[in-house]
C-alpha cells in the first residue's frame, strides 16, 4: 500500500481502484470515483459467472488521504464464502458493481485464493502472564498468581490449524509475553518449515536474553517479530513499562540487531509504540533510531484502549486527545521511514470504557443448547490449556483443541 495508482480502471472512466492483497479468503483493496468523491462503490467477487462475495468500499485508508484521494474512505475487505468454492485453489475476480469494471492485482484481473485458508488468525497464548505491569495494558494481571505454560502436546495439536490461516495469521501469544515460556524456541522448531511465514510474536525484551536465543530467532523463518518500544528515556521507560529496565532492554536490542545482521533471511523487525502525552515529542526519534540501529522494517504507532482497570490518573497524565494526532501524523510523514498509525475511533473513544481482556481466566462460558453460528472468517484465541474461543464471542463458545478429531472441519461448520 505504499504507492497508489490513481489511473482509471478503463478509458473514459472516473473510477480508480486496486486489489492490494489476499488475506486468506479476504480480498483487500480500494475503489473510488474521482468525479463523485462522496459516492461509496460496491465490489463483488466472482468465480466464473457466480458471485461469491461482496463488500462496500467505505473504510478509511490513511494512505489514500495522503495521496489526495478524496476523504480516503474507499477501502474494502471482501470475504469470499468458502462454501461457494471447490476443494483446491481458484482464480477470483473483483468487479465494481456500479460500472462493471474489474479491479487488478499485479496487473492481472484475477487473484488466486486457497479455500484451505478460512481463518483470519489464531492468537495462541503460550502463557497467561507477563513480566511487566504496564499501566495501560489491556489485561488486568492483579489476580494472576501463577504462570500457566502451554504444553508441547497442546502446541502440536494447535499446529493442525496452521494451514487454515493466511501468512502472518498464527500468533505465538497475543496479550501476554511469550519469552516467559522456557520452550519458545523449541515450539518454533516444531512448526513445519513451509508454514513459518504464517507465524510471528510480540515481545517486550524485558529479561536479559542470551545470544543463542536470538540465533534461534534469526534462523527461524518467521514472518516478523514485534518489539514494544515506547521510550528511550530510562525514567519514562520505567513508568510506561513498569518493572522494566531500559539498560536491559537496550542491551537485548543491540545484541538482537548484531545477530540478525549476520543472517540475511532473519525475520523482519517491527516496533510498536503506544502514543502518549509523555512520549509524544520523542516518537519521531524512536522511529528514526529503530530504523537506523535496530533493523526496523516498520513502526506502528498505536492509541491506547480505555480498559476498565486503567486508572483515571494515568488517563489524565498520559492519554492523547483527538486533536493531538494530526501534528504527530505530519511529523511522522516527514520522515524517510515507514510507519503506520492506529488512530483512535472517531466516535466515543474518550468516553467509552471497555472491559479488561482477561480471557485466560474466564471460568463461566455460556454454552447454548444449539451450537452458535458465526460469520466467517473466524478470529480464534487459544488459551494455554488449549481452549479455543472465537474473538469477540469469548463468553459464548469454547472448545478444547484436544477434544477435536478434525479441528479444521469442526471450525468450518461454525
Amino acid at each position: 500500500m505504499d504507492s497508489i495508482d490513481t489511473a482509471p480502471l478503463s478509458p473514459g472512466s472516473s473510477v480508480s481502484g486496486y486489489i492490494d492483497k489476499a488475506e486468506g479468503l479476504s480480498l483487500v483493496g480500494w475503489a473510488s470515483d474521482r468525479l463523485r468523491p462522496d459516492r461509496r462503490l460496491t465490489v463483488d467477487a466472482y468465480l466464473g459467472g457466480q458471485m461469491v462475495g461482496s463488500a462496500e468500499a467505505n473504510c478509511l485508508r490513511p494512505d489514500l488521504v495522503r495521496a489526495g484521494i478524496g476523504d480516503g474512505r474507499y477501502g474494502f475487505s471482501c470475504y469470499v464464502q468458502p462454501g461457494e468454492l471447490g476443494p483446491g485453489p481458484v482464480q477470483v475476480q473483483l468487479r465494481v458493481r456500479e460500472t462493471g469494471t474489474l479491479l487488478k492485482f499485479n496487473d492481472q484481473t484475477s487473484i488466486r485464493l486457497d479455500p484451505a485458508v478460512f481463518l483470519n488468525f489464531i492468537a495462541a497464548d503460550l502463557v497467561n502472564n507477563c513480566n511487566l505491569r504496564c499501566p495501560f495494558c489491556l489485561v488486568d494481571y492483579s489476580g494472576v498468581t501463577k504462570t500457566e505454560l502451554m504444553t508441547e502436546e497442546t502446541f502440536v495439536s494447535l499446529l493442525r490449524l496452521i494451514r487454515s490461516v493466511p501468512e502472518a495469521g498464527f500468533w505465538l501469544s497475543c496479550l501476554h509475553e511469550p519469552t516467559l515460556h522456557p520452550k519458545l524456541n523449541r515450539f518454533i522448531e516444531l512448526i513445519p518449515r513451509d508454514c513459518r511465514k504464517k507465524v510471528w510474536f510480540t515481545t517486550n525484551l524485558a529479561m536479559p536474553m542470551k545470544e543463542e536465543v536470538f540465533e534461534g530467532w534469526a534462523h527461524s523463518g518467521l514472518h516478523h517479530i514485534n518489539v514494544s518500544l515506547d521510550s528511550m528515556n530510562p525514567e519514562l521507560f520505567a513508568v510506561l513499562r513498569k518493572f522494566g529496565r531500559y539498560h536491559v532492554f537496550e542491551a537485548n536490542l543491540n545484541l538482537l540487531a548484531k545477530v540478525f545482521k549476520r543472517v540475511p533471511e532473519a525475520p523482519k523487525m517491527r516496533y510498536i509504540t503506544m502514543a502518549f502525552q509523555s512520549n509524544l515529542e520523542e516518537i519521531p526519534r524512536i522511529v528514526e533510531h529503530s530504523h537506523r540501529h535496530w533493523l526496523s522494517s516498520e513502526n506502528e504507532i498505536r492509541y491506547t484502549y480505555n480498559v476498565e482497570h486503567i486508572t483515571d490518573q494515568f488517563r489524565k497524565d498520559h492519554y492523547l486527545h483527538r486533536d493531538d494526532w494530526p501534528a504527530l501524523t505530519a511529523r511522522l510523514q516527514a520522515l524517510p521511514f515507514h510507519s503506520v498509525i492506529a488512530y483512535p475511533p472517531e466516535d466515543g473513544y474518550e468516553e467509552t470504557i471497555r472491559p479488561s481482556a482477561n480471557y485466560f481466566d474466564l471460568t463461566k462460558i455460556e454454552r447454548p443448547a444449539n451450537r452458535p453460528r458465526f460469520t466467517h472468517p473466524l478470529n480464534l484465541r487459544a488459551r494455554p490449556d488449549g481452549t479455543l474461543m472465537v474473538s469477540k464471542h469469548e463468553t459464548e463458545f469454547a472448545a478444547n483443541i484436544h477434544a477435536l478429531e478434525d479441528p479444521a472441519a469442526f471450525l468450518r461448520g461454525l
